[in-house]
């Protein structure tokens, strides 16, 4: 069994395309030491690092509606597009979140999973400080204070309070939460560290969508064994990249993804980045279709696992760092 760290970008409802590449990883006998993930990657990461197989994250996803997601409050049951307008006006989000987080809660208490104190890892080898070691980091976009936090890491020195104490689930889902489609999550804090006794945590693309090198080695050791990337998006030239922005509505979608990509694109520049990530083809999937057919989410999970077992046919390890390990 080989060991690889993990991390996965976020993608909303392109989701299952991370599970086939995980599939595809696993199948070659990989085992997770460590996973990274924001808001999809956060979903995955977290039930992965519980123990859930690949192949039985496949087989949830399957049997999921993901339209279910997409909840209102019971008072709007007929009026569908006034619960969305209200939820936006008066909650910051369309929808209430509450379906994502008591599917989690469901399934990473069924794997004995409810703190983060039931992730924690004993890893003498490892760089990071024992206090931060954990199976799984998410990242979350802190608004009220325009930060980022990789939690549980910064549960004590941002938030003030103990991060084995804190819930899996609601970590998860604030990472999750897509501006103005979900609601934020409030977060517990203590005022004399956060200025508050909460913090509203939203998604964690905003800031960091692919947290690739959050594992990497920064003490001047070797690695230990590789961190592979998981990115829902074919591998683009500089040219498929560029945009007309002819129309302000061209425009303002550029002004958006330039806010949530521009933090990871440096890593993306990075050949030692590419050379360790697998892009999963998901053109013609959006992040926000909930509606996803079954015949659409076979289609994301074969196309990961394409991803991945094509990754695979030229990845050596031994190559890479000879190639880019400089530590």
């Amino acid at each position: 069994m080989a060991t690889t760290d993990l991390v996965l970008e976020g993608g909303g409802a392109k989701l299952p395309g991370l599970i086939g590449a995980l599939q595809s990883l696993t199948a070659a006998g990989y085992d997770f030491h460590r996973i990274a993930g924001t808001s999809a990657g956060a979903i995955v990461g977290a039930l992965s690092a519980a123990g859930l197989s690949a192949d039985r994250l496949a087989q949830r996803v399957l049997e999921l509606d993901f339209s279910e997601f997409e909840d209102l409050s019971p008072v709007f049951r007929f009026t569908p597009w006034l619960g969305k307008v209200q939820g936006l006006l008066f909650h910051k989000g369309m929808y209430l979140g509450d379906t994502l987080h008591d599917f989690l809660a469901e399934v990473l208490d069924g794997q004995g999973v409810r703190t983060w104190g039931d992730l924690k890892l004993t890893d003498p080898g490892s760089a990071i400080p024992p206090e931060r070691s954990y199976r799984l980091v998410v990242i979350v976009s802190d608004v009220s204070r325009g930060r980022m936090l990789r939690l549980p890491w910064d549960y004590e020195d941002s938030l003030g309070v103990d991060a084995d104490s804190q819930s899996v689930a609601e970590a998860v889902c604030a990472s999750a939460a897509s501006p103005f489609f979900f609601r934020p999550r409030s977060l517990p804090a203590r005022p004399k560290s956060a200025g508050g006794s909460s913090v509203l945590g939203a998604d964690g693309g905003l800031l960091s969508n692919f947290p690739v090198d959050v594992f990497d080695r920064k003490d001047a050791k070797p690695a230990r064994w590789p961190t592979f990337g998981v990115m829902l998006s074919a591998r683009h030239t500089p040219a498929a990249q560029w945009r007309p922005n002819t129309t302000t509505f061209q425009y303002a979608r550029s002004l958006l993804s330039t806010m949530i990509n521009a933090h990871d694109r440096r890593h993306i520049d990075d050949p030692s980045v590419t050379e360790r990530t697998i892009f999963v083809d998901t053109s013609g999937h959006s992040s926000t279709d909930f509606g996803l057919s079954r015949e659409a989410e076979l289609d994301l999970i074969a196309s990961g696992r394409s991803a991945g077992e094509k990754f695979l046919t030229h990845w050596d390890w031994q190559e890479w760092k000879d190639r880019f390990d400089r530590k």
